[in-house]
């Protein structure tokens, strides 16, 4: 009866109408449910060896385990007695440089449901992987010793270990990376514990250093990291440390002293924090996204820290993902919102607590001027999806859809049910939500079901009016293109302030109460700097010097989020003097969002300086980013030979 339960659990969680389009693997057929991971680390060479040993479970008939690979050199498989496997790396449909390959692994018999086998590889990864950001000693600030770490969202975790690379599957994991050096030290997702045995030959003939690290909560692929390099970490408070370059540490420490207030505060409203400790990585200006919500350790870039802890909201939303993704997932990348909408509710309901009056509504407004850019940018016919909470990643690289959509929209609609069903109702069905799918990977339709039984059980005051009303708008809000089916008005007198300011300036110049900006709230000096942005056609050169020769707007330290709609708003009016500090910019960053969105505006306005300044500095990227832009520069020189 115990193995009759187990196995229906699994194939609910497997067997699912909404299956990941972006695996090779047969995750269908049969399940890992625990990796053990070895790395040596030769990071002078960017090469890394390693060994995998994955525990799988069968939920079919089959003789072969199919996995996903992008780039690795797979020397040998084979069973824990040491018999050898056959196995073949497969090139499907030509996407080995867009999603991978499969690596098929023929069994030494049929295997039938319920049973179990182990199978270890030995592989090694170098820069090819798109996984990982390999920094030479030069490129740190001490410059003694190389550094690494890892971004797997989406499916990049192919790139440094073969496995089932797809959210549908969930597994506990432990790891064990050597190093040679001792001020190479490494970090990886979970809780770090004594060393384990190893169990790969890796002919080591000087002293090394080994750390360990376990977890025993079931995780998807994309959530395992690692950092290496000299590396320090600091206790802040509570159950919270910060890690970095120990030049920076001290620093980034006081910047982000407020973290275990942050748990506190989200924990009364959601429920426990069950991760242990939590840390979180400040890492080099190359990391290409404002934060990475690994378990036991977010990563995060360099562009959080501003000096007046406006930009520690990143740290927020990671936090949040200790609940929303981390503990419920989306089981494909066309859920994505089940991890980044929920999230960004979690976040914003948080800011209540530990932001000033009116902090999240000035929010939810930024977050809808991204959405509709994000939504009116994908104008491409095989793009129009990537304006719905659904997007069809079949045979692409799910990376390419990734924009605000799934984190502004899904919050809307979110923001939208909480306002049918009440503040507090809303809360407890959250809560709930989190307790019956804990571990799981989902779909929307699952979501949406839980959230009909739950409102025809527990809200009691016109209940089947508040069904009614979720039947008509979810699906449209998940599924239509364009942008969601019911606008919402957010309001706060700050938005109104921003705005007014901003349009003095607009159509008269310098007004008498300039001065207000300096007392606005971050992210409504990001409403002022939207206002120039979208009348950027009204903006002479002569009102963009006044601006300024006021705010030194240019070479800004008030946060890249700010900068950002600035220099953005410098290309579009085509502002030559301003050119320079955009191309500073630039190069003071590697988060994709700010750079791909820069490039986005200056390519078509400023081919030339775009391609050049890409030439001279695409070694400062990620390959995430680096190969985003270099996919725009020639879709531009393709769209102009077209012209000729």
């Amino acid at each position: 009866m115990i193995k009759l339960i187990i196995f229906a659990f699994l194939m609910h969680q497997c067997l699912t109408v909404d299956i990941d389009p972006n695996t090779f693997s047969n995750y269908l057929d049969v399940r890992m449910n625990h990796l053990h991971v070895e790395w040596l680390l030769n990071l002078d060479k960017k090469i890394v060896n390693g060994t995998a040993q994955i525990s799988f479970k069968f939920l079919k008939h089959t003789n072969y385990i199919d996995l996903d690979v992008y780039q690795l050199d797979i020397l040998n498989v084979y069973l824990v007695n040491g018999n050898s496997l056959k196995h073949e790396i497969q090139v499907v449909k030509e996407q080995s440089l867009i999603q991978g390959d499969r690596l098929h692994i023929i069994l030494d018999r049929d295997y039938n449901p319920l049973e179990n086998i182990i199978i270890r590889i030995k592989y090694a990864y170098d820069e090819r992987a798109r996984a990982v950001g390999f920094l030479t000693k030069e490129q740190t600030y001490s410059k003694k010793v190389p550094y690494m770490f890892t971004q797997c969202e989406s499916n990049n975790c192919r790139s440094i270990i073969p496995l089932q690379d797809t959210p549908s599957v969930k597994f506990t994991y432990t790891s064990t990376v050597i190093s040679t050096n001792p001020l190479i030290k490494a970090f990886m997702t979970g809780e770090q514990i004594a060393s384990l045995p190893l169990i790969g030959q890796y002919g080591l003939e000087s002293t090394f250093y080994s750390y360990s690290f376990q977890l025993n909560i079931p995780i998807p692929a994309y959530l395992i990291g690692i950092v290496a390099g000299e590396i320090e970490q600091k206790h802040i408070g509570a159950n919270c440390y910060v890690i970095s370059e120990p030049f920076y540490l001290d620093d980034y420490a006081k910047e982000l002293d407020e973290l275990p207030f942050f748990i506190e505060k989200m924990t009364e409203y959601i429920g426990p924090y069950i991760w242990g400790d939590y840390k979180i990585v400040i890492l080099p200006q190359s990391f290409p996204f404002g934060g990475m919500e690994h378990p036991l350790l977010t990563f995060a870039s360099p562009v959080i820290i501003v000096g007046d802890k406006s930009g520690v909201g990143t740290a927020v939303h990671e936090i949040a993902h200790s609940w929303m993704g981390n503990t419920v997932t989306g089981n494909n990348w066309s859920n994505m919102w089940i991890m980044e909408g929920f999230c960004v509710f979690l976040e914003r309901k948080t800011y209540k607590y530990v932001r000033p009056q009116d902090y999240d509504i000035i929010e939810a407004i930024n977050g809808n001027f991204n959405l509709i850019s994000a939504i009116q940018g994908f104008t491409d016919p095989d793009q129009k999806s990537y304006q719905t909470l659904h997007p069809i990643t079949s045979w692409k690289n799910p990376d390419d859809s990734t924009s605000s959509v799934p984190y502004e929209r899904g919050y809307q609609l979110l923001y939208y049910l909480e306002q049918l069903i009440g503040e507090e109702n809303f809360k407890f069905m959250l809560r709930q939500y989190l307790e019956h799918f804990k571990f799981q990977s989902i779909d929307e339709d699952d979501f949406y079901k839980f959230l009909l039984d739950w409102v025809r059980s527990n809200v009691k005051v016109n209940t089947q009016k508040i069904i009614d009303d979720i039947i008509a708008i979810y699906k449209p809000w998940v599924y239509q293109e364009g942008l969601p089916p019911k606008p919402i008005d957010f309001k706060t007198p700050k938005y109104d302030e921003a705005v007014a300011l901003a349009n003095k300036w607009i159509t008269q110049g310098q007004p008498q109460n300039a001065d207000d900006y300096i007392n606005y709230m971050p992210n409504q000096k990001m409403i002022f700097m939207q206002q120039f942005l979208d009348n950027y056609s009204k903006l002479t050169h002569q009102r963009l010097k006044e601006l300024d020769d006021y705010y030194k707007l240019s070479g800004t330290k008030s946060g890249p989020k700010i900068a950002f709609k600035w220099y953005k708003t410098v290309i579009l009016c085509k502002y030559d003097t301003g050119l320079e500090a955009v191309h500073a910019f630039l190069q003071s960053l590697g988060v994709r969002s700010y750079v791909v969105g820069t490039y986005e505006v200056l390519i078509p306005n400023y081919p030339n300086q775009a391609e050049a300044w890409f030439a001279q500095d695409k070694w400062l990227y990620h390959p995430l980013v680096a190969n985003r832009v270099e996919d725009m520069l020639k879709k531009k020189i393709k769209r102009a030979q077209i012209t000729q």
